[in-house]
């Protein structure tokens, strides 16, 4: 199956020789064009992340979904945290993700400013689905070449990994302003034991087990 995750925003600060580890947090608005309103926060281990996608849509139905991502093995694990159903969680390969950034053209500027306190580069991102404009900072060192696959709709992404530079894009607009990521706040620091794992009360979900759970989305 193919999960659709086009998600514009992104990842991360690390000033030691191992990486960023802590948690980021940021809003999003027409999420995916839908127009919808979104608070990202990722939590950034040495070895893999998460995200909890808090998304309202034009209706103010929430949805509160969590993914964690594990680049060694190019697996991700999904499950929601909201509504009254079955707690269970999903299992995929990155290769079940899709999207239309892979391939992206960058204007790197010489723009720069400080943004939350770190110092950004603006970089302009491009291809057929549009133009965006993307303040990056290389004082957050996540390495996004390595979180490439699990990330083909956004560009933001796609650009540090074909640039070959691990940074961060603090904050993200389009040309015509109907889209913006921006970072909230950046919290370094070492995550909770169990932050990166699923929570045991959630069992892994099996259709003959439980049929009347929905399977991610296509």
């Amino acid at each position: 199956m193919k999960l659709k995750l086009a998600i514009l925003p992104l990842c991360l600060v690390a000033l030691h020789a191992f990486g960023f580890e802590g948690t980021v947090k940021q809003s999003v608005t027409n999420f995916n064009g839908s127009g919808a309103s979104a608070q990202m926060t990722w939590y950034i281990g040495s070895g893999s992340c998460r995200i909890d996608m808090n998304i309202i849509d034009k209706d103010l139905k929430a949805n509160n979904t969590v993914l964690l991502m594990n680049p060694s093995g190019q697996s991700m694990t999904m499950y929601e945290t909201s509504g009254t159903g079955e707690k269970v969680y999903y299992q995929m390969n990155a290769s079940a993700v899709s999207g239309d950034a892979m391939n992206v053209m960058v204007n790197k500027t010489t723009e720069t400013k400080k943004i939350g306190g770190y110092n950004c580069e603006k970089w302009t991102v491009m291809n057929t689905s549009g133009s965006y404009d993307v303040w990056i900072t290389r004082d957050i060192d996540f390495n996004a070449a390595a979180y490439k696959e699990f990330f083909k709709g956004s560009m933001e992404i796609q650009a540090l990994a074909q640039q070959g530079v691990k940074g961060f894009p603090m904050l993200t607009e389009t040309r015509n302003g109907t889209n913006a990521s921006v970072t909230d706040k950046v919290t370094p620091g070492a995550l909770p034991a169990g932050t990166l794992s699923v929570p045991a009360e959630y069992k892994l979900y099996n259709p003959q087990v439980s049929p009347h759970v929905a399977p991610p989305k296509k």
